[in-house]
């Protein structure tokens, strides 16, 4: 029963674009609110001074991620990428930086890895966020992932699409790549289901991990 009003809660949520109208400081965020209260708890409960983003787009996200970092005086900052600014409407902060190109280039890779120090005292967030596709998240999974260490934090975004209920006709996506991601990697995240189930949806089910 419970299960059914969430899965019903969430068609109308994403059918009537509700995600769509939802904005923090004025900036278009595109996720559940949910989740974003769920980030922010998360960023308090596992020590996270540091976040990575794969797609920008309005940069609301990005906006909300840095200022939860502010507020918690964290050491870092958010790194956040797109292969495209156009739609960015983020103002200037201090600990915001957007990355222009692909989130899985070797070269980007590198880049993200050389803006945070080898020696971190806190914790990253990673989220992707970007192409949804199943191979573009396996490829952000095989590049990024190896990034984190022990602690960590990673959230794969809309893998609810491909009908995990919702946009049954996308086709395979975020929900496929990680079930591949796992089961050629084994031993390397834990699912924290507490965490995901916490407010009864989420646009990122089987989305939440943290790395061994």
């Amino acid at each position: 029963m419970f299960e059914k009003a969430s899965e019903d809660y969430m068609r109308w949520y994403f059918d009537e674009n509700i995600w769509k109208t939802v904005s923090y400081r004025g900036i278009r965020t595109l996720k559940s609110v949910s989740d974003m209260w769920n980030y922010q708890e998360i960023f308090h409960a596992h020590n996270i001074g540091w976040v990575i983003e794969t797609g920008s787009r309005h940069g609301g996200s990005g906006l909300f991620f840095a200022d939860t970092l502010e507020a918690k005086n964290a050491e870092g900052k958010v790194i956040s990428v797109d292969i495209d600014s156009a739609s960015n409407y983020a103002p200037s902060h201090p600990r915001l930086e957007f990355l222009i190109g692909s989130s899985c280039s070797p070269v980007m890779v590198d880049t993200i890895k050389s803006m945070i120090p080898e020696h971190r005292t806190e914790n990253i967030f990673m989220i992707l966020d970007s192409d949804h596709t199943k191979q573009h998240v396996l490829s952000e999974l095989n590049a990024l992932v190896p990034l984190l260490k022990s602690g960590d934090y990673l959230i794969v975004e809309d893998s609810c699409v491909n009908g995990h209920p919702i946009y049954p006709e996308f086709g395979e996506g975020p929900w496929e790549a990680i079930k591949e991601y796992i089961e050629l990697n084994p031993n390397q995240l834990l699912a924290d289901k507490k965490r995901e189930s916490k407010f009864g949806f989420t646009f990122a089910p089987d989305g939440f991990y943290i790395k061994l």
